[in-house]
């Protein structure tokens, strides 16, 4: 009995992570972008509606290539009507503050019949340091005064994808 529950549980947790990574070829550009579909981080919380997460890498050609950067997306929805110029969000890993470079844009009317605004915002994160990220105890987003600590599922998706682009 004890047996068969310990089969079913592993091949549960194999078939969860075929499906935390997908890999696409685009063969116009001859480049293969290997991503971690959007992970929902936070429902509602203070003046955001939801926070979700999707991280991505590509390399040139078919043949798996170890990244330079990851990109780590983060695509908010916001009860108002305007973004926040002066955002500054910030990864809390193990406690401590890091700052990466990133790019914002807006996304109009992100949910249907709510005057809100959405923005998306890519963080280009350097393979070193995304390696440390997905080996902290602790993993939050500060976006503001707002701290969204990460969940299970992001975890496992920073995890898996790490395993990927180790030396």
């Amino acid at each position: 009995m004890l047996k068969t529950v310990a089969l079913t549980l592993v091949a549960c947790l194999a078939w969860h992570q075929l499906t935390l990574t997908e890999t696409v070829y685009d063969g116009r550009k001859d480049v293969t972008t290997v991503r971690v579909p959007a992970i929902e981080i936070s429902g509602p919380r203070d003046r955001y509606h939801s926070l979700s997460a999707s991280i991505n890498y590509d390399y040139a050609g078919k043949t798996p290539a170890l990244p330079e950067r990851v990109n780590f997306e983060l695509i908010s929805v916001v009860k108002a009507r305007r973004l926040n110029p002066d955002l500054y969000v910030v990864f809390l890993v193990d406690g401590n503050p890091v700052h990466f470079s990133s790019n914002r844009s807006a996304i109009r009317n992100p949910v249907r019949g709510k005057p809100w605004i959405g923005e998306k915002m890519v963080f280009l994160i350097p393979r070193e340091d995304f390696l440390e990220l997905a080996a902290a105890e602790k993993l939050a987003i500060k976006m503001g005064d707002v701290t969204f600590e990460s969940n299970e599922e992001l975890r496992a998706g920073i995890r898996f994808l790490a395993e990927g682009i180790k030396r």
